[in-house]
Order: C-alpha cells, then sequence, then structure tokens
C-alpha cells in the first residue's frame, strides 16, 4: 500500500493524529537522527553552534558580508562581527577587501575552512544513502516532499 493510501486509512491509528502533529513528530524523529551524528562531528570541532552556522552560511553564499550574514542569521551586527572574528582568528574565515566600500568586507572561506565544512557536510552522506536505499521505490515521493517542506518552511521563515 503507498504511503497516501495509508494516510488516508482510518483503520491506521495515525490517522487519528492530525497531519500537523504527525509532521512534528517526523520532523523530530528525522532531526535526532541526523544531529546525533553531526553533534558528534561538531563537538570534534571545537566550534560552536553559531560559529558552525556562520561557517556554513559563508560556504553557501562565498562574499557575504558581515552585516549580510547578521541580517540572513537574525543576530546582532556585534555578535555577528565577534563569531567572524573568532573564525578568522582560527584560521577558517578569510576576510576579503572591498574597492567599493571599505565597510564591506566579503567573507570566504579559508582552505582549511573549506575542508572542515566539507568534512562536516559530508558526516550525514552514509547515513542518507543508507536512508535511501531503505526507502527504495518510496524515494523520490519522500524526496519530492522534502522538496515541498524545504519551499514551505522558507516561505514560513520568511514571513
Amino acid at each position: 500500500m503507498d504511503t497516501m493510501s495509508h494516510a488516508a486509512d482510518t483503520s491506521h491509528p495515525e490517522s487519528r493524529v492530525s497531519a500537523s502533529e504527525r509532521l512534528r513528530a517526523a520532523y523530530w524523529r528525522v532531526l535526532y537522527d541526523l544531529d546525533a551524528l553531526r553533534l558528534h562531528q561538531w563537538e570534534q570541532s571545537n566550534l560552536t553552534l553559531p560559529q558552525l552556522r556562520v561557517l556554513f552560511q559563508v560556504r553557501r553564499l562565498p562574499g557575504i558580508t558581515t552585516g549580510q550574514l547578521a541580517k540572513s542569521m537574525g543576530i546582532t551586527m556585534s555578535t555577528t562581527s565577534g563569531l567572524v572574528a573568532k573564525l578568522a582568528d582560527r584560521g577558517l574565515l578569510v576576510r576579503g577587501v572591498s574597492d567599493d566600500d571599505r565597510r564591506q568586507i566579503p567573507l570566504e572561506l579559508s582552505e582549511t575552512g573549506q575542508q572542515l565544512a566539507g568534512e562536516l557536510a559530508e558526516t550525514t552522506r552514509p547515513f542518507l544513502d543508507g536512508v535511501a536505499e531503505e526507502l527504495g521505490d518510496e524515494l523520490a515521493g519522500v524526496a519530492s516532499a522534502l522538496e515541498t517542506l524545504a519551499a514551505a518552511t522558507s516561505r514560513a521563515r520568511s514571513r
């Protein structure tokens, strides 16, 4: 039986639980399983979660400025500046130079920062490959649902 007809079948206990409650429960189960792997790796990197967020944001958007970074992360400029300074001091971030405005300093990952971010990002790849294998024929449908979820979370966050 496919997932869609299973969800609509009222003889199953999960159909008595709202879809919103099922989403929350499934979200936390998945997050717990993924984060157990990532947290172990992060602890070994000796970086704080806010520092990791900066690292991955700069990896995703090379050339981002500290002001843009603060806005995208929803934190103050002074907090962001402190995080950037610590990561630069550790040799993970490089502050660039802007010819147009000396206050607009583009940020890039150093080679060491790129390597660390890559290692951290790759931590979950074998696990997710195993999950994909477990899903088998349901993989495409789950991937589509996750893409829909990602778009919805992006819209909800921007509101």
